[in-house]
């Protein structure tokens, strides 16, 4: 049990060094202090799959938060996907807390008007890092065309900005989103926080449904709970919809972290890629356990793997 946690923290330690690695390699070398490098942590993305620890070690979270600034991040939780928002405001404002990060505020829109308010504006300009949370995703898409997401868009491109996204959160991250459909799957409800979530009610062979993303992962369409909720063959069915976007499904505590044009993989589990094909391609690879679909390639990745968003394959 012992050996067990020591080797547990050590890959947390191995993970937050990777983090910072990601930093210290964007600065030039008189400015690479470790403050400047946390600093520097700005204008990138963590999509996370969702059920992240957020009683232990909260490695994820904890991440995060080095992102934004460590002990003097300014984080807003945007709980508009929630169907419970206190009590999932509550839950994560007490998790930052815990990992040293106290200046968490909520953020709950509900109105074009509000999302497209001063008020917002100037509170999410304040911000070093905003989180999405989980919940259902279809009660995003009404940002999708409000002065909020273009501002966290702006912020983001111009490096200024951590923005995290888990579960519905972060499946409405690209400029499409699944709204539902379990397309084989399976739907059971796998995570406390996200009982609210249009997927648990889906029947076992419900059709796939797409809307609207928040466009502030561009060219990709996300799927969450990856593994543990069998949803290969619905974002295979997302990118047939869609070829030109990039298939990304995370596991749960799991994350891909996105900046400059590749993405690292953080957490206990994988990250599948899938990508359409065309007929003059090479065949497609396979993600591993045998899984081979006709069209479409496929890549899995580990904690520590990192993929080129450009090329499109892993970073080797």
């Amino acid at each position: 049990m012992v050996k067990r946690a020591i080797v547990a923290k050590d890959r947390v330690n191995k993970q937050m060094k990777r983090v910072e690695g990601l930093v210290w390699c964007q600065m030039p070398d008189e400015m690479a202090t470790k403050a400047d490098a946390t600093q520097s942590l700005l204008g990138c993305l963590m999509v996370i799959g969702g059920a992240e620890d957020r009683a232990s070690d909260c490695r994820l979270l904890q991440a995060f938060a080095e992102l934004c600034g460590g002990n003097s991040a300014r984080i807003v939780l945007i709980t508009t996907a929630s169907g419970r928002p206190a009590q999932s405001f509550a839950m994560y404002q007490a998790a930052f807390r815990r990992i040293g990060t106290d200046d968490v505020r909520e953020l709950w829109l509900d109105s074009h008007e509000q999302a497209n308010s001063d008020e917002t504006l100037a509170t999410l300009a304040q911000a070093t890092g905003i989180f999405f949370t989980g919940g259902d995703q279809a009660r995003l898409q009404f940002l999708a065309r409000s002065r909020a997401i273009a501002t966290l868009r702006r912020l983001v491109a111009d490096g200024s900005l951590a923005v995290a996204g888990t579960s519905a959160g972060a499946t409405a991250l690209g400029p499409v989103m699944i709204l539902g459909g379990n397309v084989r799957g399976g739907g059971e409800d796998r995570d406390g926080d996200d009982r609210d979530d249009q997927d648990d009610r889906d029947a076992a062979e419900d059709p796939l449904r797409m809307g609207p993303g928040l466009g502030l992962l561009p060219a990709s369409v996300v799927d969450v709970h990856f593994t543990q909720r069998t949803r290969l063959p619905r974002l295979v069915a997302a990118v047939t919809r869609h070829p030109s976007h990039l298939g990304i499904g995370i596991d749960e505590d799991t994350a891909a972290l996105v900046r400059s044009g590749r993405f690292d993989v953080l957490g206990r589990g994988e990250v599948v890629t899938v990508d359409a094909v065309s007929a003059a391609d090479p065949p497609a690879e396979s993600a591993g356990s045998g899984e081979r679909v006709p069209g479409i390639r496929l890549h899995r990745l580990r904690t520590g793997d990192a993929f080129d968003l450009a090329r499109r394959h892993p970073i080797t």
